[in-house]
């Protein structure tokens, strides 16, 4: 390949085949090509020397973290070869580095940075969780109990972004329940927000909230686990009756979002990860009218985002000329942010491709 000159960029991307459907890798390159960036697609089976050099690489690779906790060989040796090829060229741009990528891999690490730098913030927090590992009821209350973790809970996979798996959860209501989820889990109190989600989707210093259907109310007691998909819970026109609030709970007024607040979460979160690739999933306690931050994902889907590809190569073209983060300004795109968009959200990837 030609060596990257101050006459175009070349950037290299690395997405599974699911991931490039539903991002619209067409229209990306089209982006690309009208700013005068050559989009590389990159072959995780090939060694990365022979594909260079580039000027920035995208990808998701979290799927292949995933893949490779699960004892995955083909995916082992796709991010090894990845990381060594990260070491050997720092020169190149890598959005967003693996550091950042990394505390987002396991849901626990991520709860537990989250608490640290917000435990300060009167109006941000995360719900307390702890890590299960057996079916030992009596363990498994105490361990809840210890970590100040209230019924009902929600318990999720601790690998995250590791694809449809990883959205496959369940609503627990009582101490027997938390022996019949799939182990190892995460056991988070569950927080009654009205059945509204908020999806923070980052793209560097420009951010946008999208408002999505989420789990009704519930409260502790003898009711059977309930099992859901979160993605599929959070589409715009989800039916479930589990979105559907209650008569009683209709009557509550819903705390109002305020922008500040989530713009002090996506300062926050874009410092402590060095990211600019963000998924941030909040919800606003009923009771309290205090921020949740329920989940972080990297590399998003951006389902419903204006502009989509345009501002993702404004930053890619920013980062490839000035590498070094920058502070987050107000862009004429966050001032519009009050002004809240729904959306469908498609499942996230899945499946083994290193091609």
């Amino acid at each position: 390949m030609e060596q990257s000159t101050g006459k175009h960029k070349v950037v290299g991307y690395w997405f599974n085949e699911q991931k490039c459907q539903k991002f619209g890798v067409q229209d990306l390159e089209a982006t690309c090509r009208r700013r005068g960036i050559q989009l590389v697609k990159i072959d995780m089976n090939s060694p990365l020397d022979d594909q260079g050099p580039f000027d920035l690489v995208l990808h998701k690779v979290t799927v292949l973290y995933a893949q490779a906790l699960n004892n995955n060989g083909k995916a082992a040796n796709a991010i090894n070869m990845f990381e060594n090829y990260i070491k050997k060229h720092p020169e190149t741009f890598v959005m967003d580095p693996l550091p950042g990528v990394h505390k987002l891999l396991l849901r626990n690490q991520t709860y537990e940075l989250l608490h640290q730098r917000f435990r300060y913030d009167e109006k941000i927090f995360t719900p307390t969780y702890a890590e299960l590992s057996s079916r030992n009821v009596k363990e498994n209350a105490e361990i809840v109990k210890q970590a100040s973790v209230t019924f009902p809970v929600v318990c999720k996979p601790v690998t995250g972004g590791g694809g449809v798996e990883a959205h496959e959860m369940a609503v627990v209501f009582n101490e027997m329940g938390l022996s019949e989820f799939r182990l190892p889990c995460v056991a988070q109190s569950f927080i009654n927000h009205g059945a509204v989600l908020y999806k923070l989707f980052v793209l560097g210093p420009v951010w946008f909230v999208i408002v999505r259907p989420s789990l009704k109310n519930f409260y502790a007691g003898e009711q059977e686990t309930v099992y859901f998909n979160s993605s599929n819970v959070s589409k715009a026109d989800s039916q479930s009756p589990l979105t559907q609030l209650d008569p009683g709970d209709m009557e509550d007024e819903l705390p109002k979002a305020d922008p500040a607040v989530f713009n002090r979460i996506v300062t926050n979160l874009r410092e402590a990860l060095n990211m600019d690739l963000l998924g941030i999933d909040v919800v606003i306690d009923s009771n309290t009218g205090k921020y949740g931050i329920i989940d972080v994902n990297a590399f998003p889907s951006y389902d419903s985002v204006p502009n989509l590809m345009e501002h993702l190569v404004d930053l890619l073209v920013m980062r490839m000329d000035h590498p070094a983060p920058e502070s987050i300004k107000q862009t004429p795109e966050n001032k519009k942010i009050p002004t809240f968009t729904t959306c469908d959200h498609p499942q996230e990837d899945s499946g083994v491709d290193t091609g």
